[in-house]
């Protein structure tokens, strides 16, 4: 294992903060794989199942089971990390412009659309060589006039190249999903089954350029910009995962987490070593189909639906209390399908989204990600 470091250009005097990538196999090989965890540095699940799967990884290496190359960065956003307000973590948006951490990623399409110019030809292998080549130098290119985008330069520098990217996240309360692109369908049900998701959510383009789709989306976008006659493969495969909720944290179940990366990871050739996935594959929905309630009124959040039911549109879910005017209502599910997630909050604003089910038609397009 190799320890990289980046140090991150400060804001002000003062502040010294540095990502630290580790490095397994030898630079170069193929297939690479590239994990993060704790982009959003509220979010604890994730960054623990990459300190288990290091030790797998260490292991593996020492084993000579290392067949390509895997880089993982298990704190992906130092800044939200320090970021602290009356002994609560606000690692989610930059308290400075109350920008999304995993929001705002560049556009490497359109950052490497006139390098490509003229370069591209009948070889598909060749083209995906020549177009990662453009990332790479298209972020090395690109100005960073803040802290913020610097993290950002830095990770996709990392991970730009990278045949397997996965973003490790979780929810407030929900079940173990993902959220992918349509374009490999193949292993996007093979990483479902390898970490036990429960359910898939599929979107193109779900809006905001999130760090997973900053991999996907520029691939289709180069191949409507050059036409059908030059052929460009899909890229990377990327996916977030959603690691449960914001309390599912203990080594057992990280343990499991990661034992089932390495899973994944031998299944797509990176590692040598066990490659059955252990689990069934969920439902796979689109995420325009993933609707929220709100609450009615302000009050106390009751369940009465619990995470993974199956609701009818229409079917109560959850109760708002307001203990003061002795008025309770009802939240009821906005369409039919699963109950994936819910706040994590048991006090609520009126207005506020408190749940979402997964229903199985698209209802919405556009700006699909919450803030």
């Amino acid at each position: 294992m190799k320890v990289e470091q980046h140090d991150l250009t400060p804001d002000s005097p003062g502040q010294q903060m540095s990502l630290t990538c580790l490095r397994f196999g030898v630079p170069g090989a193929r297939p690479k794989a590239y994990l993060q965890a704790g982009l959003h540095a509220d979010e604890m699940p994730g960054p623990l199942v990459l300190h288990h799967l290091r030790g797998l990884l260490k292991a593996a290496e020492a084993e000579g089971r290392i067949l390509g190359e895997v880089l993982l960065v298990p704190f992906a956003n130092p800044i939200g990390l320090a970021q602290w307000v009356q002994q609560k973590p606000q690692g989610r948006q930059d308290l400075g412009s109350m920008q999304n951490f995993n929001r705002g990623y560049p556009d490497l399409a359109a950052l490497s659309l006139g390098a490509l110019q003229g370069q591209l030809g009948a070889d598909p292998d060749r083209n995906l060589a020549l177009i990662r080549a453009a990332f790479g130098q298209a972020l090395r290119d690109l100005p960073c006039p803040t802290r913020n985008a610097d993290l950002r330069r830095a990770l996709l520098l990392w991970s730009h190249d990278a045949d397997h990217v996965l973003d490790l996240h979780c929810d407030h309360v929900s079940l173990m999903h993902l959220y992918a692109s349509p374009a490999r369908p193949d292993e996007t049900r093979l990483l479902a089954r390898a970490v036990g998701a429960k359910l898939v959510l599929v979107e193109e383009v779900s809006g905001g350029n999130a760090f997973d789709e900053a991999h996907t989306a520029p691939y289709p976008a180069l191949r409507r910009a050059f036409g059908p006659d030059i052929p460009i493969p899909a890229g990377a495969f990327s996916a977030t995962l959603e690691y449960r909720g914001q309390f599912d944290v203990s080594d057992a179940q990280a343990m499991l987490d990661a034992a089932n990366l390495m899973t994944y990871l031998a299944a797509v050739g990176v590692v040598a070593g066990p490659s059955d996935p252990a689990h069934d594959d969920p439902p796979h929905l689109p995420l325009g189909g993933a609707i929220e309630a709100f609450a009615p009124q302000g009050g106390i959040v009751t369940w009465v639906a619990a995470l993974g039911d199956e609701v009818q549109q229409g079917q109560v879910i959850a109760h708002v209390t307001d203990p003061a005017a002795d008025l309770r209502l009802a939240v009821c599910a906005p369409v039919t399908g699963m109950l994936f997630r819910q706040d994590l909050w048991r006090s609520c604003l009126r207005g506020q989204g408190l749940a979402h089910v997964a229903g199985a038609k698209a209802l919405r397009d556009g700006q699909m990600l919450s803030d």
